[in-house]
């Protein structure tokens, strides 16, 4: 059975309590998120400008704490999107936005804007470390158009013409990659422990696949061992660069394209990472490219349940996915999946179901999981999803992900590269590749069914993490 494609939410929405927000021009002025506050709640708006000022005021006159209006509204915006903060002073604050209506919270608000008007307010973004590296726009999906191979020393000029990266750190980077491409990893970034982070995350993205290209990657046995394996009789050095233009490319950060066409993908990973998460949809390429061979056999019969769970997952949306594992699973049955596919559909359009309508099955498991009803994003339908997902994780317990993971990566034609630095005062040197093949992990592979999945939203997919 297969089911419609559903919009996962971001922005706000996909917020936690106690998520920390920056004032980009003061990084010191910090503030809480605490909540998204959508109203009319049960409803998607408000039926006249009346209504929707009238219940504003009522909440101006409730609140205590600073209130920011970011827009001004016409008469066809009758919803109201307020977002709790807390500031450094423990005050409230609420920034509020009229919307036209409620029924898509998704992609309204990513950050507080700057220059609130009648403020001068610095605005504020996401806080988290990730979050600020985001700030950058350097990944290879926003510096090149096209997925044409290249040659190691093009890719400092495509950096070179990009535009929104600090002047200084583009030039860190094209300096830096330029003497890559000539063999000389020892070159000193000047001034680069100020971006150290950001080379190692992002500058070693495009550095690693001329790393290996060049020869520059340590141990070289590796090397030639994968070379031997991946390439058919081609060599490394004839090889051209290849990055995936997607932004979504869940596994590979870049790809080696030799003349004889062979493929071999690279995940590029600080050296402090400690070991590189396989994604799902990797371990899926995987899948599909060697499904047919001989002795790729052994693993499809001996991990068919996770080899299922896999493709469901990877090629299905969150809320699909999880119902059609639930049904595999025996959790629910057909009657219960056409409720639940109902229920979100509703839900995604702004309504509310009712315990009512659900099957009696499915009410049974309001019961079997707490939640905050009180909170006014709850929504019926959501606290079944959130119950299943909890049930399911002890259906899937007997996948053996662990060691599925493991003998699916022994024939995944990605190799690791793992970028390190080493500094000397306020200079840095990039001067650390280690190429590891075939690509390793450590810990404990985990079914995440939970995490994505409350009672006010499903914020994502079922996934998997090492412990």
């Amino acid at each position: 059975m297969q089911f419609k494609q559903l919009t996962e939410s971001v922005g706000f929405p996909n917020r936690k309590s106690g998520d920390e927000f920056y004032n980009p021009k003061q990084e010191n002025d910090k503030v809480t998120f605490q909540e998204l506050i959508l109203w009319p709640d049960g409803a998607v708006q408000y039926d006249t400008p009346e209504q929707r000022d009238e219940a504003l005021q009522r909440f101006q006159e409730q609140v205590q704490g600073k209130i920011f209006i970011l827009n001004k509204p016409n008469n066809g915006m009758l919803g109201l999107y307020i977002v709790h903060m807390i500031n450094v002073s423990s005050e409230d604050e609420y920034y509020i936005k009229y919307v036209k209506s409620v029924a898509n919270p998704a992609n309204i608000l990513n950050s507080i804007p700057a220059n609130i008007k009648g403020t001068g307010h610095g605005g504020y973004k996401f806080g988290s470390v990730s979050a600020r590296k985001e700030a950058y726009a350097i990944k290879p999906s926003d510096i090149f158009t096209s997925e044409a191979p290249m040659s190691p020393d093009a890719i400092a000029g495509a950096i070179a013409a990009a535009q929104g990266i600090p002047e200084d750190l583009k030039a860190q980077m094209t300096n830096y990659l330029m003497a890559l491409a000539k063999g000389n990893k020892n070159f000193i970034i000047q001034d680069g422990h100020k971006y150290k982070t950001v080379h190692e995350n992002y500058t070693g993205e495009f550095a690693a696949p001329i790393a290996v290209i060049t020869g520059q990657v340590t141990p070289e046995g590796s090397r030639l061992k994968a070379e031997q394996v991946l390439l058919g009789g081609e060599r490394f050095a004839n090889c051209k660069i290849v990055f995936p233009t997607s932004a979504t490319e869940k596994l590979i950060d870049s790809k080696l394209v030799a003349p004889n066409g062979r493929t071999v993908g690279i995940s590029s990973k600080a050296k402090s990472s400690g070991g590189a998460a396989a994604s799902l949809a990797g371990l899926w390429d995987t899948i599909q490219q060697k499904r047919d061979d001989q002795d790729f056999q052994k693993v499809m019969s001996d991990y068919t349940g996770f080899i299922r769970l896999v493709e469901t997952v990877v090629t299905m949306s969150a809320e699909a996915g999880l119902i059609q594992v639930c049904l595999e699973s025996s959790l629910i049955d057909q009657q219960d999946a056409s409720t639940l596919a109902e229920g979100i559909k509703k839900a995604k359009a702004g309504s509310k179901s009712t315990l009512e309508e659900l099957t009696p099955r499915l009410q049974n498991l309001v019961s079997s999981y707490g939640a905050d009803t009180d909170n006014p994003r709850y929504n019926i339908i959501y606290h079944v999803t959130a119950a299943l997902s909890r049930q399911l994780s002890i259906k899937l317990d007997d996948l053996n992900p662990t060691q599925a993971v493991k003998e699916l990566l022994n024939f995944s034609t990605m190799t690791q590269v793992y970028a390190g630095t080493s500094k000397t005062g306020e200079d840095i040197k990039m001067d650390t590749f280690k190429f590891v093949w075939p690509p390793q992990y450590e810990g404990k592979v985990v079914i995440d069914t939970a995490k994505n999945f409350t009672a006010t939203e499903i914020r994502g997919k079922i996934g998997f993490k090492f412990k």
